[in-house]
């Protein structure tokens, strides 16, 4: 809303936004106007002022802060402060208690549904990828059993991943690129208040879905659980909204519940949705809750809590309907549920996690040692990734698909092959006997060996006899994800005695830690559909049991008879370095106790999961946010989860970053005006005032009588709504466009309503506009009975920190700025000065504006943090970085 300084003369401040978009980013000059360095130098060894902590302090810091801003001018906000305009009073003011109950009820229905459809969408990924692993490895098999050696298998091996690699980065390059990676970072910036054009359409979730299929059956090293929230989220917001932009004919009317359409309510299914989907990749119903609550929603409430609880329960009931039919059909009245865990090797009827997973207290500083660890692994990778991310970008950018296409099958083509090679070379080991001790008298043989050293059809064996001889099995070649399971619960339901049987060599634990440690760095952020959880837990289970076979090793050393849980340090080492790489804590706690069945390790998996975090935290942000902060969306984090963001808001006040030059339309305007004003600028919402000249060329206040949105301006303008004719002597009073029935103010409210089919200001304007005749352009557009009444507002001399708590507790994009000292004025409408908006705020932003304000000599000598009462006056013109510079400094 704020126009260039060019434009108005410079008289008045265009923000300290605008100013510093347009510095250049190899202007020598950018160390003296914005760090430290200049007054550190000048102190002498002196500290530098408290008022300034936050401010770059040299002139490189400087540059990679103002690049940072820079990437942030390209995002779109959202506005989550519902609509409140005359129209939409006069209707809810209308409804009728009917109405607000079929509401209430459609909100819990749709919640219902989102869980069922995720339910059916996790069934039928599974059983895609399924199918693709059986084709591929049974025919490897196949020809390793009928010609042995290594070339023949190998090429059926590696030529079927390939073949499915082509396929999971086709769909991501030539289809919808924002199909790549787990998408979980993109759908956390959705739903912070970011919009990402085509992030949540329908073919998005097409290509999503196939695409981690065929990713995880080319034996790429990941996992289909960050996908699921990306995918969780498409299928939420579309069913909360019941229609699609790219199904327009699928608009549900009202009374069967398209009753959620707009921006909030959106946002609040679309975060149903990837708890739904969490729950359905992992079977996990309350770590999915979990995982919204702590990772994904920045809007929490106790709605979406509750609604949520319920999709995710029936997520996974579902999901485990529709494995039992699919096994037998009509028994399923008999079936026995719940006896599955995601994780699981075995049934619960046959694994005793009671007797296998168990601690000591000695074991407990021990966890301590493997959270640490968790916490330096997690760093390092996140840290290594983002230097791949950086060649990626440099190298392989999105712009270019064949390039991605290319790097997606020479992954596979040396994941394959380090794959293939390190089972082939791995030690054979003798089957374990069945003679001396049978499993539980529930299972059979057949059942608990799952083939006893051949081939199943329908499934993958525990014990692969691959190149060996008879009466003894090799490892390592399997999915990635059923590695994970032998890892963990390989011969649990068996006898202590019996469990050294199932020991695996260090050799080959070393190896299949390394190689998927070190593949997930390049697997992740790849053109094609990637979860990393899985890859986490395997590396961190995989680590977990090193470390638990050299603790046994040195209790056996020690002389002590002690048995050693290999089981609970496994579990304690997939939790290690997950928290380390998310940062997520009660998620990833939950979230493993219910895929391993270790309820008994909770209190160890607690203190573990936190030692992680602490020690990761010291090297940076998780994964998912620093991908979010390097692809530059300004991101509002939680204010007391960000001490530096803090630290820095608190010293600026909000008029020091507002903006002042503010573009404004009349209550009454012409249409030819509304359109030269469309046309003239990009700013997403206008206020309302009948002094707009004073709005742009002024520091005066105004008198503000709402705002409006670039939207809801197109809307009237595609529908011919509120016309007016110039001819009538008299405009006629706001409430002459409002309809008189409840009907027509429903319909009349549809044509304006921005979701689900959504109208874009950047391809819809100009055809808008066109379709336009003479004469409508001369007619008048009335705005009063559309326009938002009450906008937030905050004072000149609020701390930018209260700006920042609005902004990021009630969903908000714009934010007026009224004058620091209350003046008695008319109490038809307020009066502002100024206009601040999300990218106003960024921490970006507002530490260049601290540095500015250091070096224009605005802050105090002294390390007291100082408020001036004249403050909001001085910095309108002082924070243009391209004015007040002197180069003697």
């Amino acid at each position: 809303m704020a126009q260039n300084g060019a434009e108005n003369g410079g008289s008045i401040s265009r923000g300290a936004l605008r100013s510093h978009l347009a510095l250049e980013d190899d202007d020598p000059t950018l160390g003296d106007k914005f760090s430290t360095a200049t007054l550190q130098h000048d102190a002498g060894t002196g500290p530098i002022p408290s008022t300034v902590h936050g401010a770059p302090s040299t002139a490189a810091e400087s540059r990679e802060v103002l690049a940072r801003l820079k990437r942030m001018a390209g995002f779109e906000s959202q506005d989550f402060d519902p609509a409140e305009n005359d129209v939409e009073r006069e209707f809810q003011i209308h409804r009728t208690e009917e109405d607000y109950a079929l509401a209430e009820f459609w909100k819990w229905t749709l919640a219902f549904l989102i869980g069922v459809t995720m339910g059916c969408i996790g069934f039928i990924v599974d059983w895609g990828i399924e199918t693709l692993n059986n084709f591929k490895y049974y025919h490897t098999v196949g020809v390793i059993a009928s010609k042995g050696g290594f070339a023949a298998p190998f090429f059926m091996y590696v030529g079927i991943s390939l073949i499915y690699a082509s396929v999971a980065g086709a769909l991501v390059s030539f289809v919808e690129p924002l199909a790549a990676g787990s998408g979980i970072a993109e759908v956390k910036t959705y739903l912070n208040g970011i919009h990402i054009r085509g992030l949540l359409a329908v073919r998005t979730l097409v290509a999503k879905l196939i695409g981690v299929v065929f990713s995880i059956a080319a034996g790429l090293i990941a996992g289909k659980e960050g996908p699921f929230v990306h995918g969780g989220g498409i299928v939420g917001g579309g069913i909360g909204s019941l229609g699609s932009q790219c199904v327009p004919s699928t608009l549900v009317p009202r009374k069967w519940g398209g009753f959620f359409r707009n921006d909030a309510e959106h946002r609040d299914f679309t975060a149903i949705g990837t708890a739904a989907g969490v729950a359905t990749a992992f079977a996990a119903p309350i770590g999915g809750l979990l995982f919204t609550i702590e990772e994904g929603a920045s809007f929490y409430s106790t709605s979406i809590f509750w609604r949520g609880f319920v999709s995710t329960g029936i997520g996974v009931f579902t999901l485990h309907f529709l494995v039992e039919a699919a096994v037998c059909a009509l028994n399923i009245l008999s079936a026995h549920f719940g006896r599955y865990r995601d994780f699981g090797l075995y049934t619960d009827s046959l694994a005793f996690y009671g007797s296998r997973m168990f601690y000591y207290v000695w074991d407990v500083p021990i966890f301590c040692l493997m959270g640490a660890m968790g916490g330096l692994m997690g760093a390092l990778w996140v840290h290594v990734n983002v230097k791949v991310t950086a060649f990626r970008h440099r190298c392989i950018p999105v712009r270019s698909p064949w390039k991605r296409l290319v790097e997606v099958v020479v992954l596979v083509l040396v994941t394959a092959s380090l794959w293939f090679t390190v089972a082939y070379m791995s030690p054979c080991r003798a089957l374990p006997g069945k003679a001396s001790t049978s499993p539980p008298a529930s299972a059979s043989h057949s059942e608990f060996y799952a083939g006893g050293g051949q081939f199943r059809r329908h499934g993958l064996e525990h014990f692969p006899q691959l190149w060996c001889e008879n009466g003894t099995y090799s490892v390592f070649f399997t999915p990635l994800s059923q590695a994970l399971r032998l890892m963990i619960h390989l011969g649990e339901p068996l006898p202590e005695a019996r469990l050294n049987e199932f020991h695996f060599d260090f050799s080959v634990l070393g190896l299949f830690f390394v190689l998927p440690y070190a593949l997930m760095m390049w697997t992740n952020g790849v053109g094609a559909s990637t979860g990393m959880f899985v890859p986490a837990l395997a590396v961190g289970a995989t680590g977990g049991r090193l470390m638990g076979q050299v603790v046994r090793a040195m209790v056996q050393w020690a002389g002590v008879s002690l048995p050693v849980s290999l089981t609970s340090y496994s579990v304690i080492g997939a939790a290690a370095f997950m928290a380390g790489a998310t940062r997520m804590t009660l998620t990833t706690t939950v979230m493993v106790m219910e895929t391993t069945g270790a309820m008994q390790l909770i209190v160890p998996l607690m203190i573990t999961v936190f030692v992680a975090k602490v020690v990761g935290d010291q090297f940076g942000m998780g994964m998912d946010d620093t991908h979010m902060k390097i692809r530059g969306a300004p991101v509002l984090d939680e204010p007391a989860l960000s001490p530096h963001q803090k630290m820095i808001a608190d010293k600026l006040a909000v008029s020091e970053l507002m903006s002042m030059a503010v573009v404004a339309l009349p209550p009454v305007v012409k249409v030819r005006q509304v359109v030269e004003t469309l046309r003239c600028c990009s700013h997403q919402a206008f206020p309302v005032t009948p002094d707009v000249k004073k709005a742009f060329d002024s520091a005066e206040p105004f008198e503000l009588h709402g705002l409006i949105l670039r939207h809801t301006v197109l809307h009237l303008l595609q529908h011919r709504i509120g016309f007016v004719d110039p001819a009538h002597a008299d405009i006629p009073p706001p409430r002459s466009h409002i309809p008189s029935t409840q009907a027509a103010r429903l319909k009349l409210l549809e044509k304006l309503e921005q979701r689900p089919l959504k109208l874009r200001p950047k391809d819809d304007q100009e055809p808008i506009i066109r379709g336009l005749s003479p004469a409508q352009l001369e007619q008048m557009v009335d705005l009063r009975p559309f326009m938002q009444r009450n906008p937030f507002v905050v004072h000149a001399d609020a701390s930018l920190s209260r700006a920042y708590r609005l902004f990021r507790t009630m969903g908000l994009r714009h934010l007026f700025v009224a004058p620091p000292a209350p003046k008695a004025r008319p109490l038809i409408c307020c009066f502002v000065m100024g206009v601040i908006t999300r990218k106003d705020i960024a921490e970006a932003n507002a530490k260049l504006a601290l540095g500015r304000k250091a070096n224009l000599g605005l802050t105090t000598p002294s390390d007291r943090l100082v408020r001036h009462g004249s403050l909001p006056f001085i910095p309108y013109g002082a924070y243009d970085p391209t004015v007040g510079y002197s180069s003697s400094r």
